[in-house]
């Protein structure tokens, strides 16, 4: 960017800003951002360390107001396996001046780094953090990058995140099942699973950290002992705050898997996980124990196609009568969206209508209206919003 807009920027009271980087590699001055002191969002894309990038690292440092920090590096150096990023040159100003961040919300994407436990403890200020995203960074929360920003204080000085409200990503281990059993009072936990049946073995699809231990970022996906293990510390350590939940479509949840969440959660208002047909009609049982609940959502296997071919086989209008039925009941008084697999429905008004299917003709009965939806009508509904890559 030009001298002249970073100095323009300077003087004014900008409060967010955001900053694409060029991609391309042709040769340009590499200028050092100043300070800006009302600065309170930041959000920089396509951080490429061969594309000639603005120097940031003053701005970091001195920007006090800053609360939120959103970086995207480009994904390149993931996909050329190339460990180019040097996070001191980012924020090495922060830990020269013993002056970390005091950051409510952090954000990262695409990060393929060097592990730097001692010097990432310095970054920012973990006792402030309120919402955490890492999508797509290293191996797991536990692993090289992502750990840079994330695991490091917890491993190194068992320091929790006293006041983490927020907690969302796309990777799962033993790291991240620590994380959320050394941590209290989570209200929202959105962990997004791969939807296409991508090859969690193959480190052509998401190459391993250079200090990575050797074991496949995706490869404990499937593990129900991890599973369980996840599951329970969230029950546990976080259910009378949690509000939203999303778990894994791998993760086809046992009826205590579901029953554990249900009876531990009872402040649940949107809920996704994966089950498979028995196990999804049994959670009809456990609703009582969910007054609050606004959203469910029941995930398709991206492995197999057996839990949504049955949801097709029934979406011939019976869908929308048993939720019509059963969500007029006092427990569900709050319900009115459902997704199975990929159908989403919408839960009306409780009304006076005939019984179609009763034994007397003309009897009337209280029903909820449901209507069938497209994707577009929950896309701003937490639980659907949050299930995507982006930051």
């Amino acid at each position: 960017m030009l001298p002249t807009v970073w100095q323009a920027l300077k003087l004014s009271n900008i409060r967010s800003l955001t900053v694409r980087y060029p991609s391309s590699r042709d040769p340009r001055p590499i200028m050092i951002v100043p300070p800006l002191p009302s600065l309170v969002a930041l959000k920089v894309l396509d951080v490429d360390p061969l594309c000639y990038v603005d120097d940031i690292s003053l701005l970091l440092a001195e920007s006090a107001n800053l609360r939120e920090l959103k970086i995207v590096w480009s994904p390149r150096m993931r996909e050329m396996r190339e460990p180019s990023v040097n996070l001191s040159t980012m924020f090495g100003r922060c830990q020269s001046k013993s002056r970390p961040l005091t950051l409510r919300r952090i954000a990262i994407k695409n990060l393929f780094t060097y592990t730097a436990d001692d010097f990432c403890e310095s970054i920012y200020d973990f006792s402030a953090v309120e919402e955490i995203t890492v999508i797509n960074s290293t191996g797991a929360l536990g692993d090289a990058g992502a750990a840079a920003f994330i695991d490091s204080p917890l491993r190194k000085t068992g320091a929790t995140f006293p006041s983490l409200k927020l907690l969302r990503g796309d990777k799962v281990s033993r790291e991240l099942q620590h994380l959320l059993a050394n941590t209290a009072g989570l209200e929202k936990i959105y962990i997004i699973g791969d939807k296409k049946g991508t090859n969690y073995d193959s480190p052509n699809t998401y190459p391993r950290s250079p200090s990575s231990n050797g074991s496949s970022p995706f490869s404990d996906l499937h593990s129900s002992s991890l599973r369980d293990d996840t599951i329970e510390a969230i029950a546990q350590n976080h259910g009378q705050t949690l509000r939203h939940l999303l778990l894994p479509p791998q993760w086809r949840l046992t009826s205590d898997n579901i029953a554990l969440i249900v009876r531990n959660c009872p402040n649940l208002e949107q809920l996704g996980l994966g089950a498979e047909f028995d196990r999804f009609m049994s959670m009809r049982l456990l609703m009582p124990f969910l007054p609050k609940i606004i959203a469910i959502r029941v995930l398709d296997n991206p492995d197999s196609s057996d839990f949504r071919d049955k949801m097709h086989e029934l979406d011939d209008g019976r869908h929308e009568k048993r939720m019509g039925g059963a969500a007029s009941k006092n427990e569900w008084s709050r319900f009115r969206w459902m997704e199975l697999a990929d159908l989403v429905f919408e839960v009306g008004k409780t009304e006076l209508m005939e019984d179609e299917e009763g034994a007397t003709p003309g009897k009337m009965i209280h029903r909820r209206r449901v209507w069938k939806r497209d994707a577009e009508a929950v896309k701003d509904i937490a639980i659907w919003k949050m299930d995507s890559m982006d930051v």
